[in-house]
Order: structure tokens, then C-alpha cells, then sequence
């Protein structure tokens, strides 16, 4: 049945060959809006075939040259957000787990085998 939805949903927004809210289509097809979005690796109903903005959704091959580099920017920021984002909690990690105190290592003296105390 996604498979159905999707076809039909696509097919919309070529027929109609403009944006479309998502209110619009949520109405239409009988789905929530966030079924309509990529959800961490799920792909969304949408992701496939349309771009997104602020006007709703438009079929990827209907889109202006302009709303294809406005909707690919948009991406990319978000994307970069994301990975500055992992890398100041990492290094924030590390701060945090580097002033844990951690049992001392020493070795035995008669047997050489390293020991936590």
C-alpha cells in the first residue's frame, strides 16, 4: 500500500506541477505530515520524487533551477549543522570523560603483570 500512496502522491504533484502544501496532501491521501518526511534512515513518503520548503512540497523534475539550489543549500547547511554539532559533543565527551579519575595501573613487582588498584 506505500508503494500505492507514494505513486499517487507523486503522480499529484506532477499533475498539478506547482507547490503543494503539505496540508493539502495530507488531506488528500489520508496521512500525517510527518509520514510525508524522511525519519532518521526511513525514508519518507515524499523523499523519493519532491523537494521541500516553506511553500510544501514540489516534484523534484518540476522544480526551477533556482528552487533546486535553494532546496540542495538548504541540505547541505543542515547537514554541515549536524556534523559540527557530533563534533563539539565529542570533543565535549572527551572533556568530560578525561576528568574522570580512574583507578591507578601499576605493575606487580614480582610477577610484572600490570594491575588496576
Amino acid at each position: 500500500m506505500n508503494e500505492d500512496l507514494k505513486e499517487a502522491i507523486e503522480n499529484h504533484l506532477l499533475q498539478v506541477g506547482c507547490w503543494v502544501t503539505s496540508a493539502e496532501i495530507c488531506e488528500r491521501f489520508d496521512v500525517s505530515e510527518r509520514q510525508l518526511r524522511q525519519v532518521g534512515s526511513r525514508a519518507g513518503l515524499c523523499s523519493e520524487f519532491a523537494i521541500s520548503g516553506d511553500k510544501g512540497f514540489r516534484h523534484v523534475e518540476k522544480a526551477t533551477p533556482a528552487e533546486w539550489r535553494r532546496f540542495k543549500h538548504r541540505l547541505r547547511k543542515h547537514a554541515i549543522g549536524e556534523l559540527v554539532r557530533t563534533m563539539n559533543l565529542d570533543k565535549r565527551r572527551n572533556q568530560v570523560t578525561r576528568q574522570i579519575r580512574r583507578p591507578a595501573y601499576t605493575y606487580q613487582p614480582d610477577t610484572g603483570q600490570g594491575v588496576l588498584l
